[in-house]
């Protein structure tokens, strides 16, 4: 495999990776994931098994508006007329009480993705969970991720979906303790409000 190629693969892995979480990839997908991670575990052996989205981070938050906090045009960017990039950020009325996570690991992810599926949601699950890398409410933001944030779904519609499964509960206590409590937290946090996404974990730098 050339340089080329190698790096091609390690640059899909990310998007793979976050599409592998809400639907299941094609044949063709998940042959570029495996060999995507294998160029990553070559690269880098001190990583985990994993070799990349070793766990999965869900986000609710509630009650908040994204603001513009561009700076305003330096006279060097007038005078050569370069463009200012828009700038955002969230702000919550109470950010203690308007912001909860949740973390599993990422082969539980698949698992909750293959539940939704079982229990007959797996077209509606792609849309109900938002799914991004890196992904932190609080850094600022550009343009892209503002209008991300904005396309949430409703959380009143994400709740009604799990309510359209028969015996949801009874089926995930029945899988696993830890699907019934993630379950549970996706569906409380639905149900008061929150507006949930899935931040999958970038390597940190001193696993590189």
């Amino acid at each position: 495999m050339d340089r080329e190629e190698s790096r091609r693969l390690a640059f899909k892995v990310p998007d793979l990776r976050k599409k592998e979480l809400r639907s299941k990839l094609t044949a063709s997908e998940q042959q570029e994931l495996d060999k995507g991670r294998a160029v990553m575990a070559e690269t880098y052996p001190n990583r985990t098994s994993e070799q990349y989205a070793d766990k999965v981070r869900l986000m609710a938050i509630r009650n908040f508006t994204i603001i513009d906090t561009t700076r305003k045009a330096s006279l060097f960017q007038k005078l050569f007329k370069e463009e200012n990039p828009k700038e955002y950020r969230l702000r919550f009325l109470n950010e203690e009480e308007d912001v909860a996570e949740y973390t599993f690991p990422f082969s539980v992810g698949l698992e909750l993705r293959q539940f939704m599926e079982d229990v007959g949601l797996g077209l509606e699950w792609p849309k109900m969970l938002p799914v991004d890398d890196g992904m932190s409410y609080t850094d600022p933001l550009e343009e892209d991720d503002k209008e991300w944030f904005e396309a949430f779904p409703d959380p009143a519609w994400c709740a009604a979906k799990l309510d359209e499964a028969k015996n949801l509960e009874e089926k995930a206590a029945a899988q696993s303790e830890g699907m019934a409590q993630a379950i549970l937290w996706i569906q409380t946090h639905w149900e008061n409000g929150y507006k949930i996404y899935a931040d999958i974990d970038p390597w940190e730098e001193d696993d590189l």
